[in-house]
């Protein structure tokens, strides 16, 4: 029969915690390289992250920058998704499917481009756009869950609010670049008054805070009961 202290120890997985601060940690860098370099070719403002696909370093192409970038997160991502499996807590598989879906909208992000920007909508441009919606929708679900109340010896709540204050920020900036990307599909680009660039950076900014919060208690030694 399995003891108290075996199933709280069981809920920490540093190595799994350290692989995704790796990740996230790249992610973050890689996105301050794109930001900086290309701060001339694409506004921060007005335009989006999955715009830096075509920017250019030289006389190199960004793509593979920013496709970067987007594996290391869902890397990371996916780090933090085995550690919490490792938990073995009751209700975790809800969690892990959103999580999932988190990791793979990335996947998807990273390697089919957006549109750019002017131009007719193409099919590729669609996924990426749909990809994108759902992954960000399903990271802030997914902390909202992990959190629920009732899960016996659960690592994450004493991070419980701090959690769900920042699935509810996220949730928020998904539904404003939601509904500046709708409202530029009505009037048109040319009278776009919501900053897409800006509300997406501020969304990519939470959902990393969101991350890193969620990570923290693998890192954490189990204190036995």
């Amino acid at each position: 029969m399995t003891s108290p202290k075996t199933a709280v120890a069981r809920a920490v997985s540093p190595a799994h915690g350290r692989l995704a601060v790796i990740g996230m940690a790249t992610a973050v860098l890689l996105s301050a390289v794109l930001h900086i370099r290309l701060s001339g070719q694409v506004s921060p403002i007005w335009q989006t992250l999955s715009e830096y696909v075509y920017g250019h370093i030289g006389r190199e192409s960004a793509a593979p920058l920013f496709a970067a970038m987007c594996l290391a997160l869902a890397l990371g991502s996916l780090a933090l998704l085995t550690g919490i499996a490792r938990a073995r807590g009751q209700g975790t598989r809800p969690v892990l499917v959103l999580l999932g879906v988190w990791c793979a909208g990335l996947l998807v992000c990273a390697t089919v481009p957006v549109d750019p920007e002017g131009q007719a909508r193409t099919l590729a441009g669609q996924v990426h756009n749909y990809a994108a919606l759902t992954a960000f929708l399903a990271l802030p679900a997914a902390a909202w869950v992990l959190t629920r109340r009732g899960r016996a010896r659960c690592p994450w709540e004493p991070r419980r609010t701090t959690i769900r204050w920042l699935a509810v920020a996220s949730m928020v900036s998904v539904l404003v670049v939601l509904g500046g990307f709708v409202a530029t599909l009505v009037v048109g680009p040319a009278r776009q008054e919501v900053s897409m660039g800006l509300f997406e950076r501020l969304l990519f900014t939470i959902d990393l805070a969101l991350l890193l919060t969620m990570v923290r208690p693998l890192l954490e030694t189990a204190r036995p009961r």
